[in-house]
């Protein structure tokens, strides 16, 4: 009870929560620090790699014996895989403006390609988590930018409001 900010508040810090145990200044440089961390390409790109290439991940709904006895579903899922992992990875490497993100995300749908080649549903899936990416390094670009103005948290950190 009492703990919750007011709307302009909620616009400062990014959060209608008061914390307990420290400042709303400090949840918010750490919030800010926590995303730094976590969407730098280096550590975001070996992560997603360490599950996706060196982990070998598999979906068990690619594993199903239904796909054995299904063969034509199964070639036309992997076709339209194929075509969506396409789309994606050409519009996130066509909209990045910052070459050395482009360069980055370049080298590793490649990576992808070469690594996985034969599983369609993994190249897709590794596209969106590129696409992801270029999403959370656009918001936490917002954050530092707005981290030494310590005026309104930028929208990007802002929750969503109905």
């Amino acid at each position: 009870m009492g703990r919750l900010n007011d709307e302009e508040a909620s616009d400062k810090y990014g959060t209608n929560v008061i914390p307990l145990g420290m400042s709303r200044e400090q949840l918010c440089d750490g919030s800010v620090r926590v995303m730094q961390t976590c969407y730098k390409a280096d550590a975001y790109f070996r992560r997603l790699d360490a599950q996706f290439i060196e982990g070998n991940f598999k979906f068990t709904l690619h594993q199903l014996p239904y796909w054995g006895n299904h063969r034509w579903a199964w070639l036309k899922r992997c076709f339209f895989n194929y075509i969506k992992f396409a789309v994606i990875a050409s519009r996130v490497l066509r909209l990045q403006a910052n070459e050395t993100l482009a360069s980055r995300y370049s080298q590793q749908l490649l990576r992808v390609t070469r690594a996985r080649w034969r599983e369609p549903h993994i190249l897709f899936i590794y596209a969106l988590k590129v696409a992801t990416h270029y999403h959370y390094a656009a918001i936490t670009r917002a954050l530092s930018e707005a981290e030494g103005e310590r005026g309104t948290m930028p929208n990007a950190g802002v929750p969503f409001r109905a």
